[in-house]
């Protein structure tokens, strides 16, 4: 893992401004108070052997940096925000034996497995919590470095991929499940829950809110936390839910359709600013909705992104992860973070 952090850093001392881009798609003139028309993209970290996921920026007691998942490299990366200087912050999150259903792709001729962590936030205490997608748990990494487990079935059946989460002010975790009727001899029994889902866990309790998306993949809450926003990346779809006050869902309908755009990419990770605007990775880069479902506008990126996060010390900026990148945007509007 040591030499691993070392090629990542190795990349970043490479990227950083010399590789910025302005990049704003306007459709409406409502995107100016959220971004500047030469917004730039700069790229920090580029490194041809991960995948990176579930960005989140740490505040708290070990200082502000940014956390990011590697799936392939089965870890979660630490990236320090001065020095763009990376290193290996959680190591062998999957530890099973069978990857024989892990999501599987080919990158100049070259096979990868996604097996480590997807998803990351912070709990209320400041904790890392994170779906470790290739092992079917929600965790969470304790102050001294420990990981327990807050899910791992449903039904007596082994959760399949959990893909990205977001926390609820009173502490309740709402997570997706990407995937159904997964199969692995890492557990009893090796079946998997026959259906996707999108989840709540609640002072130890799991439960169902919608089994019925066909990919469920990021989630979010409007500033007021009466909006649960969730993607469905394959069809496209992006969908709202009312929130009750026991934290069930209602009403589900549809938010936005991405279907319209054919170029690369889909409603993968999503965040939100403060006046409820919906920052969604999208065809091209990162979709930029109103609370009312309408597309203001693109910020294009390098990659098809996967997901996204505002961090520094205003939470102006936006760290974004792609297959093979990290890039920062700064934007004229603060978003919500853990």
């Amino acid at each position: 893992m040591r030499r691993i952090a070392i090629l990542i850093a190795a990349a970043v001392m490479t990227s950083g401004a010399a590789h910025a881009q302005i990049a704003v798609e306007k459709l409406d003139p409502g995107l100016d108070a959220l971004v500047a028309p030469d917004t730039k993209v700069e790229v920090l970290v580029r490194d041809e052997y991960g995948f990176f996921e579930g960005p989140v920026w740490h505040h708290g007691r070990e200082g502000d940096f940014l956390t990011f998942s590697d799936l392939v490299r089965n870890q979660v990366i630490r990236l320090d925000p001065q020095t763009h200087q990376a290193s290996t912050w959680l190591a062998d999150v999957w530890k099973g034996k069978d990857s024989s259903s892990a999501i599987s792709f080919e990158r100049n001729g070259e096979k990868f497995l996604q097996v480590g962590p997807n998803g990351e936030t912070l709990d209320k205490q400041g904790r890392l919590v994170f779906t470790a997608m290739g092992s079917g748990r929600i965790m969470r990494r304790e102050p001294d470095g420990r990981v327990t487990a807050l899910a791992d079935k449903f039904g007596g059946r082994h959760l399949n991929a959990p893909n990205d989460l977001v926390i609820r002010s009173d502490g309740a975790v709402y997570f997706t499940d990407i995937r159904k009727g997964s199969v692995t001899t890492d557990e009893t029994p090796p079946e998997g829950v026959p259906h996707t889902g999108v989840y709540m866990v609640n002072n130890g309790k799991l439960t169902l809110l919608d089994g019925t998306l066909d990919t469920p993949n990021g989630i979010a809450f409007s500033p007021d936390e009466r909006v649960l926003y969730v993607n469905d990346i394959r069809p496209k779809k992006v969908y709202a839910y009312d929130v009750r006050p026991d934290g069930t869902t209602a009403n589900r309908r549809l938010f936005i359709d991405m279907t319209t755009d054919n170029r690369p990419g889909a409603p993968d990770g999503m965040k939100i600013d403060v006046r409820g605007n919906v920052w969604d990775s999208g065809p091209a880069g990162i979709w930029i909705i109103s609370p009312q479902g309408r597309h203001l506008g693109t910020i294009l990126t390098p990659e098809r992104l996967s997901n996204l996060a505002w961090g520094d010390a205003d939470a102006m900026g936006l760290y974004t992860t792609s297959g093979t990148m990290i890039t920062h945007i700064r934007t004229r509007i603060q978003g919500i973070r853990p």
